[in-house]
């Protein structure tokens, strides 16, 4: 039966490698699994050829989507003018890659570094982000980019750490073009209620990912995806469902380091394609 939603993976369930070049067992083993596109994180721009990645996508039927970050160096929300305008020319750059290659959607961390803070963000910063993100998002639109950005954990933001942060945030930017990207994995850990927050978020949410506690197979682990996916189906949640695992192994070690990714969770990636999309083929089937 077809779903009621889009699906997305991410490449990195297969390994580090996303060139054009390498890509293509890659995407033909999510066509297979039955996804929709898969996730080319844009970490070194020089490494990418968008025209060609273009072409491999269309050769095996699927369509990419992209997922972005900014360096301490490049943050929008700085009290240097500076340093705010390489991270808006940064994201500018992402959004041009992103439409070359037949990306849709941009999303992940694209509102500042992905760090433990020393300290709260303050209001004055909060603002400054937002107003660069409306300048980015006024861009992403002539592009045909939406952005979504992601919500992630304390201990890697401090200023979207939990859904109530990333729709006041919203309001901020105050562009029709900048949409919420919850994870499982994150919600689990700062939302109080994080079924009321799924809910609070649906008319803004453009992408749900499905994140296992310890980021690695969804049937391990301390959380109930199924039951997350079911729920989310029930609350009408229509948008793009993503499907995230880690595993040491399968990334480049600055990535992995980055994402505190210590161990090897998994080794087959195909397997953890099709069991990621058991879950939601059970929770949206129409």
């Amino acid at each position: 039966m077809p779903l009621e939603v889009k699906t997305s993976i991410h490449a990195a369930v297969w390994g580090p490698d996303w060139s054009a070049d390498a890509i293509g067992p890659t995407l033909e083993s999510a066509a297979r699994a039955g996804y929709d596109h898969v996730v080319i994180p844009l970490r070194r721009f020089e490494d990418i050829v968008p025209r060609r990645l273009a072409r491999a996508f269309e050769q095996c039927g699927l369509a990419p989507l992209n997922a972005c970050g900014l360096a301490p160096d490049r943050d929008i929300g700085a009290a240097d003018p500076a340093i705010r305008e390489r991270g808006v020319s940064h994201l500018c750059h992402a959004v041009a890659l992103a439409r070359d290659m037949g990306s849709t959607q941009i999303g992940g961390v694209l509102y500042g570094p992905l760090a433990k803070a020393g300290e709260p963000v303050t209001d004055d910063a909060f603002a400054r982000a937002a107003d660069a993100m409306r300048r980015v998002a006024e861009v992403a639109q002539a592009a045909g980019v939406r952005l979504a950005l992601e919500v992630v954990n304390r201990y890697e933001t401090a200023l979207l750490y939990n859904t109530a942060r990333g729709l006041a945030f919203l309001d901020a930017v105050a562009h029709d073009n900048v949409y919420l990207h919850l994870d499982t994995f994150h919600m689990s850990i700062d939302e109080a209620a994080p079924f009321a927050a799924l809910q609070a978020a649906l008319p803004r949410l453009a992408y749900f990912e499905l994140d296992q506690s310890h980021r690695g197979a969804p049937f391990e682990g301390s959380l109930d995806l199924a039951d997350w996916a079911r729920r989310a189906s029930a609350a009408g949640y229509r948008g793009i469902v993503g499907v995230e695992a880690f595993s040491r192994s399968k990334l480049a070690p600055d990535h992995a380091n980055a994402l505190a990714v210590w161990e090897d969770h998994f080794s087959d990636g195909d397997l953890m394609a099709v069991e990621f999309m058991r879950i939601i083929r059970a929770a949206f089937e129409a």
